[in-house]
């Protein structure tokens, strides 16, 4: 099981991407007393957990019904995340919501669509049928946990290592998002291959 939850985790962790959301998070946060920047990380965090912890128990159910196979699945998420490694590579938007929300929103934005948004939620089902559920469960909370602490930390670390570097970051979990989603389309252009 250890062997099988570190892959895991590194492909959660790098879906979720918790360093692209330090700068917004810090922006959103400007002006924050540092209990409110902490309330804000504590929410995001509970938000993110209860969006993405449902999806791994009833997320295959959902494709079942819809009559989703876990091939299409598989090429549809890797189109995803290739978008969202993409965004954050090259720093582009595909949203026209420029809004700044303010108060308990920022916590919702941070949430979702940045710590669980679809590349997340494709990649936990992913990891269910792949792993199975206690290791897609584990991966979850180990990733989100790491994603919390730097996130309420975010204010200590641009202090420490500067907005450069957790640019740089961020562009690493970019590259590795794109190849994540390589691996996810081919890997569903093989199962259909073979007849599945």
């Amino acid at each position: 099981m250890f062997e099988q939850l570190i892959p895991a985790f590194i492909m959660l962790f790098v879906v979720m991407d918790p360093f692209s959301s330090i700068g917004p998070f810090l922006a959103l946060t400007k002006g924050f007393k540092d209990e409110q920047r902490v309330k804000s990380a504590n929410e995001a965090a509970v938000v993110a957990a209860l969006l993405m912890v449902p999806f791994i128990f009833f997320g295959m159910n959902v494709l079942s019904m819809l009559g989703i196979s876990l091939a299409s699945f598989k090429i549809g998420g890797g189109i995803v995340l290739a978008l969202l490694g993409l965004q954050i590579v090259l720093g582009f938007s595909l949203s026209k919501d420029e809004k700044k929300p303010t108060g308990t929103a920022v916590a919702i934005i941070i949430a979702t669509p940045m710590l669980t948004g679809p590349g997340v939620l494709v990649t936990v089902i992913f990891l269910k049928a792949q792993y199975g559920l206690p290791v897609a469960i584990l991966a979850s909370l180990i990733s989100l946990s790491l994603s919390w602490l730097l996130i309420r930390n975010a204010h200590r670390i641009q202090q420490k290592v500067g907005s450069n570097v957790i640019e740089i970051f961020s562009k690493i979990m970019g590259l590795l998002l794109v190849a994540l989603a390589i691996e996810f389309i081919s890997s569903g252009i093989m199962i259909f291959a073979k007849g599945g």
